[in-house]
């Protein structure tokens, strides 16, 4: 009987993870589209500003060339941005919350559990940093195996105990077995860019009505308005998506880090 039963896909905690990687996959994919997005809003109000007297079905060709002829410098420009937080991205955090690198001498009940949890599962131990900080956190950060690192506040250290520590640790180790860290650093660095794209629209565009109005009343009847709102809100909703795209991801995996870390403990 139990040969005829159907086969049915596996679901727990290892099939959740699964599925959760493809939908994170999907969620960049769909972060780099918002970059475009961004680009393109760019376009739109360089030409409405260009050509303010112009159709808008005139402006939209306008920028449609423009993104395309800019897609090059776009990609490769994210790319770099990509590439700087691939290499940097560690001292950046190091020196912003005062991480620095601890030995089993220094930390030994902290480094033990932590060496533990990884002998348990067969995983390379990655870095253990303290921060200087009363506030009580931890994270993982790290974008390959050689980067990655655990860093544990003062404060978590002076106020938990050995068995809640351990939790701790096997959180943030699941992080990274799960591949959370790397998607993580990668979907904040691509809003980044977003962000920054977005604030120089938003920049050149108060310098511009800064200046001054530089048509005539006349020529406010074309689509330059009109092509300036759309711009506009395209650039509203991307930011927003950017947002909560970050924060989907971010969320998602927390739920999986805390079942990771039951299974490690």
């Amino acid at each position: 009987a139990l040969w005829n039963e159907p086969v049915m896909s596996p679901y727990g905690l290892y099939s959740h993870i699964r599925a959760n990687r493809i939908r994170s996959i999907v969620l960049m994919v769909g972060l780099f589209l918002l970059v475009y997005a961004m680009s393109f809003a760019g376009g739109l109000l360089a030409a409405a500003l260009a050509f303010d007297n112009a159709t808008l079905n005139y402006l939209i060709d306008v920028a449609r060339d423009l993104f395309l002829s800019s897609l090059p410098i776009v990609t490769i420009g994210t790319l770099i941005w990509l590439v700087i937080a691939w290499q940097f991205h560690q001292r950046m955090i190091d020196a912003l919350v005062r991480g620095h690198n601890v030995t089993r001498k220094e930390q030994p009940g902290l480094y033990n559990l932590l060496e533990n949890l990884c002998i348990s599962r067969g995983i390379p131990m990655p870095k253990l940093k303290v921060a200087d900080d009363p506030s009580l956190n931890a994270f993982a950060t790290g974008l390959h195996q050689k980067q990655y690192a655990i860093t544990v506040t003062r404060g978590l250290i002076d106020h938990l105990n050995e068995p809640e520590l351990e939790a701790v640790l096997g959180h943030e180790l699941t992080h990274i077995r799960n591949g959370d860290v790397r998607m993580l650093v990668i979907a904040v660095v691509i809003a980044g860019v977003v962000s920054f794209v977005g604030e120089i629209i938003f920049r050149g565009l108060v310098r511009t009505d800064m200046r001054g109005p530089s048509s005539s009343s006349e020529d406010k009847r074309g689509g330059g308005a009109i092509a300036i709102v759309i711009a506009l809100g395209i650039v509203a909703v991307v930011w927003i998506l950017s947002i909560v795209v970050r924060l989907s991801l971010s969320r998602a995996r927390e739920y999986l880090a805390d079942a990771g870390a039951v299974e490690l403990s």
